[in-house]
């Protein structure tokens, strides 16, 4: 196997499905259906899904047919995954830009990826093929110079494989040398021909054996990267997409650069037009309070961002005098548009209100998982200006119990806003059920409810499960085992905890039948407690 290929096939494999969730890809949580839909199709459709299962009948159809069912057959041949297909339309496409979003459903309309490892990497590689798809063919049409029409290609909004990453950069570096040689050579003919004619016959002549055709040409996509091959790859070709005479150029709309450290990413980033960039992670790249204080002047030309993700780095932000706090707090004041944040697994403690009072727009999503927070950060919480907006809040590993009554006070202000809240492993117990039911069945948009790694007994759990059952809107509950339904014997144990799903069921139904909900379906996914003493 060659270099490139080596290099390639670790690329495939060190694929992270987890990196295609959270902030960077918001779940479309206004209209997620409760059961899966399958819509009837048009009859131009199902003319459409037989034509491109062929190339050579979409290339016959296609000279006949007017222009208006080129985005039908599109839509038919992403669906179905008909590459073939799709490389035809791409050759012939009768428009100068073509845009994925307009013709590709959106993915991340599926509550089960947010507990399902199995739905995640189904809908991740989904969003995959669509990218690699289109990327993958539009290259080969431009190799072949082809005539096509097609100029600008925008497959953002949808997870890009690393290795079609590194490919578009190579192939951007690879126009950009044959641009400045085709230059270089014509100022050499110029030249020739102001020498005397006997002496400019003389002359040797050059010609180039161009790669692709002699335009311009765009693409703008989401890009996924975590090694240094298609780093350094990707930093070169984002370099020359500034230059005039490039003609591949890459526009990034949002960044996943993942576990490269703090000096690879301020080498990224000073590559980047902010001017495109509306979304940036930089989760697990170990970056520290000083390096992030090093990041902030980059961070603050990105005027255009609306999602941050710094999770998973090792930033101390507790201190509210430290030049890092005030850095990057003056970093968030200047990103007008941020409206999803995730600081999770970085210190806060004591200090949210400095760190969030300077957001300037009320956050939508935000994710404060395994920052220490105190009762004062959530006191803090549920007074601010992000308290009636958000509409995703995740706030697991932290020890909640000492700020339930703030906590409560937080959820009365999100009752109408909130669909989305992850409490996993923040302490509660028996005694803190009760609160947490009466507060949570007033949150009338919640559609998700994540209670896992609480320690709550067989009949606390019964409790909580028929006060949510009046919540129309609620889809998901997540919830461990009782703690009184683990035995030393491990036969009792799943007997025990059988009979607890099934009674949970059972009054879960019952309620909803009560309340006229027969139509409304709660879904209840059960987790194990992680550490379980069990007393004899």
């Amino acid at each position: 196997m060659s270099q490139i290929n080596a290099v390639l096939a670790g690329m495939q494999t060190s694929l992270q499905y987890d990196h295609f969730k959270g902030a960077l890809y918001p779940l479309t949580l206004d209209c997620v259906p409760a059961q899966k839909v399958f819509p009837i199709k048009s009859l131009v459709q199902i003319a459409s899904d037989y034509i491109v299962k062929d190339a050579t009948m979409t290339l016959s159809a296609i000279e006949v047919m007017p222009q208006e069912v080129f985005t039908v057959l599109l839509q038919q041949a992403l669906e179905g995954n008909r590459d073939r297909a799709v490389d035809v339309l791409l050759t012939k496409w009768p428009l100068p830009t073509l845009s994925l979003k307009k013709f590709a459903p959106n993915i991340f309309t599926n509550l089960g990826l947010l507990h399902s490892q199995s739905e995640l990497i189904k809908v991740a590689k989904q969003g995959l093929r669509y990218t690699t798809c289109i990327a993958h063919n539009f290259l080969e049409t431009l190799k072949r110079k082809c005539d096509t029409r097609l100029k600008v290609v925008d497959i953002s909004g949808y997870p890009t494989a690393e290795v079609i990453t590194y490919y578009l950069a190579t192939h951007c570096m690879l126009a950009h040398n044959e641009a400045r040689q085709n230059m270089m050579i014509r100022k050499y003919e110029e030249a020739v021909k102001l020498l005397p004619e006997n002496e400019a016959c003389a002359r040797e002549r050059f010609t180039t054996d161009q790669s692709l055709p002699d335009d311009n040409f765009v693409v703008k996509l989401d890009v996924f990267i975590s090694s240094e091959a298609s780093l350094y790859e990707l930093c070169k070709a984002l370099k020359v997409s500034g230059f005039q005479e490039s003609t591949l150029k890459l526009i990034v709309n949002k960044l996943d650069a993942t576990c490269l450290g703090a000096g690879k990413v301020e080498i990224l980033l000073e590559q980047l037009n902010p001017e495109f960039l509306h979304g940036l992670s930089l989760k697990f790249n170990s970056i520290n309070s000083e390096e992030l204080s090093k990041l902030c002047p980059l961070l603050r030309t990105l005027t255009n961002l609306t999602i941050l993700d710094l999770s998973g780095n090792m930033i101390n932000l507790s201190v509210a005098a430290s030049d890092t706090c005030v850095n990057f707090t003056d970093t968030l004041g200047s990103l007008g548009h941020l409206v999803r944040l995730d600081l999770s697994n970085n210190i806060v403690r004591g200090n949210l209100r400095r760190v969030l009072s300077a957001v300037v727009q009320p956050l939508q999503y935000l994710s404060l998982e395994g920052c220490g927070l105190s009762p004062v950060d959530i006191a803090y919480l549920s007074v601010s200006h992000h308290s009636a907006s958000v509409c995703e809040l995740l706030l697991s590993n932290n020890n909640l119990r000492q700020s339930l009554s703030s906590l409560m006070a937080l959820l009365r202000n999100l009752k109408t806003s909130l669909k989305l809240i992850q409490l996993e492993n923040c302490s509660f117990s028996n005694e803190n059920c009760s609160m947490l039911s009466e507060s949570m069945k007033r949150l009338t948009s919640v559609v998700y409810l994540d209670l896992q790694d609480n320690l709550f007994s067989l009949n606390n759990v019964y409790q909580l499960g028929v006060s949510l059952a009046c919540l129309e809107t609620l889809q998901y509950l997540r919830v461990s085992y009782p703690t009184d339904s683990y035995h030393d014997d491990p036969e009792v144990q799943n007997q025990s905890q059988k009979e607890f799903v099934v009674m949970l069921g059972e009054l879960i139904y019952r309620e909803k039948q009560r309340l006229h909900q027969n139509e409304k379906t709660l879904s209840v996914i059960f987790c194990h407690l992680p550490h379980v003493h069990v007393q004899i």
